[in-house]
């Protein structure tokens, strides 16, 4: 993991300046110019293994020397600067183990029991048992720090190996980059994914060279910039056919970002299999009902015909039978107008801001004048605020097939009803009319089922695919003899451009 300059700084000449804050502890004009020399040395060498990459690995081995040197010229195990000694053994051992920081606990004892008898040997008895007890109780120290950190390290390599034999067994691909956009690690899966050689090293290239083409802008995106939400990319190999992606990017301490991306291509494409599937049986349903639905009239015409064209009807009869050519000719007219209004495209190209309230007032108004809607009692409770953002034709006909499959179902009450629901528009349809059976109800928005005893419809059906395409549902709940009831949920317009309602 890389780390920023700052802490690469602290970490390779922290004890060096650790080192130079203690001189400050020692009596005025102790140490004199070896000391200097000797710091100034320590302190050079360690920027050396900052600077300088190959001797990196070299910093435990600098800081040793160093302390041992100050130590051994400032009085051996009892300088101020024996603390130093300690604190690289717990660094050593963290870095490199017990067996290192062992060794080095050891040299470091053997160097101090040189220091500390020769400085011990000119002050007489008293001063080497006294240097002979605290040699003891550093080394004892030393070796203890060394084995404590040692087995740090010990640990801290298990839990690494297990990070990365879970990350390895990840069948998702986890790319880790720095802000710039270089790329800091990357598992196999990854490269296995993305389809490059398996071994090949990423760390450090940044994801602009391994993504260069125009089509992989997309992904190199989703791969490099924190996003709240997973993105599903399509992506096309230099080879073969396209994948979909899903990435999640998240930036974590440190400035790094972690993408963990998954390939959903063969999800993709069973959803694709089955939406075809659907379809295909979707038309073959609307096949069939089209059948049926010119089969009858084209039967009558045909019957009709030859009775015409035998000419010897009377004047009544033949009247009878061309009122049956015409009254069939405008069955088949409405049966393919219908089926050429539900099969074309509901896109709405232009979306506005329908008030459902203006939409129902404006259909009672247009229906108030057929026959079957005189004494019929219509009803209505509005919501102030309930406007949505859609097709107000497409709207204004959802609401009007409704209002008249009321009416021609008998009923002598309908009930408007609009509300506010969270951020959706709930409208409700009842009426008082014949109703459904439960067999009738389970098919009600399917292409050429109908109520009506004489022939089918696309009515239903055609409202059902409205208000899909406005991104809504519907919903009916129906008792024979007691009435039907439509429910319509709607998205609530957020930005409402220009209020509508009459046209």
């Amino acid at each position: 993991m890389r780390q920023d300059r700052p802490l690469q700084f602290v970490m390779h000449s922290g004890i060096p300046l650790l080192a130079f804050g203690l001189t400050a502890m020692l009596p005025v004009g102790s140490g004199g110019w070896s000391l200097s020399l000797v710091l100034f040395a320590w302190a050079s060498a360690s920027l050396s293994t900052l600077l300088l990459p190959g001797l990196r690995f070299r910093t435990e081995s600098v800081d040793l020397v160093g302390a041992l040197a100050v130590v051994a010229l400032t009085g051996g195990v009892s300088s101020t600067f024996a603390p130093l000694l300690p604190i690289v053994i717990v660094i050593t051992g963290a870095r490199r183990g017990t067996g290192v920081s062992l060794i080095r606990a050891t040299i470091a004892t053997l160097v101090l029991a040189s220091a500390t008898t020769l400085i011990s040997s000119t002050a007489g008895a008293p001063a080497i048992e006294q240097g002979a007890a605290a040699l003891v109780a550093m080394a004892i120290a030393l070796h203890v720090v060394a084995w404590l950190s040692g087995r740090l390290n010990h640990r801290w390599r298990a839990l690494e190996e297990e990070h990365d034999s879970v990350i390895v067994a990840l069948e998702e691909g986890i790319i880790v980059t720095d802000a710039p956009g270089r790329v800091v690690r990357a598992n196999p899966a990854a490269r296995r994914l993305l389809e490059f050689p398996e071994g090949d090293d990423w760390r450090g290239q940044m994801l602009s060279d391994l993504f260069r083409r125009k089509t992989d802008e997309d992904l190199r995106d989703a791969l490099g910039e924190p996003r709240t939400a997973a993105s599903s990319i399509e992506w096309r190999p230099r080879e073969g056919t396209s994948k979909f992606f899903q990435i999640r990017t998240t930036e974590v301490d440190g400035g790094l970002r972690v993408a963990v991306f998954a390939d959903r291509t063969s999800q993709r494409r069973t959803l694709e299999v089955e939406a075809r599937l659907v379809h295909l049986e979707e038309l073959e349903q609307l096949a069939l009902g089209l059948a049926h639905e010119i089969r009858n009239p084209l039967a009558s015409l045909r019957g009709a015909a030859v009775e015409l064209a035998s000419g010897t009807l009377p004047p009544q009869q033949a009247e009878r039978m061309e009122a049956i050519v015409r009254r069939e000719s405008d069955r088949l007219d409405r049966t393919v107008d219908d089926f050429l209004e539900y099969s074309r495209s509901r896109r709405v190209e232009h979306s506005v801001a329908v008030n459902l309230a203006e939409v129902v007032e404006e259909v009672i108004e247009s229906v108030s004048g057929r026959q079957d809607a005189r004494g019929v009692q219509m009803t209505r409770q509005c919501q102030q605020g309930a406007v949505i953002l859609g097709d107000l034709d497409g709207l204004h006909q959802v609401v009007s097939n409704l209002t008249i499959n009321a009416l021609e179902a008998g009923a002598q009450k309908i009930g408007f009803v609009i509300a506010l629901q969270g951020d959706h528009v709930r409208l409700e349809i009842s009426d008082d009319g014949s109703g459904m059976t439960p067999e009738l109800q389970s098919r009600a928005f399917l292409p050429f089922v109908s109520t009506k005893t004489r022939e089918g419809g696309l009515g239903l059906a055609l409202v059902k695919k409205i208000v899909d395409s406005a991104a809504g549902w519907i919903e009916v709940e129906s008792l024979q003899g007691q009435g039907t009831t439509f429910l319509i949920t709607l998205p609530v317009a957020v930005s409402v451009p220009r209020k509508v309602g009459a046209r």
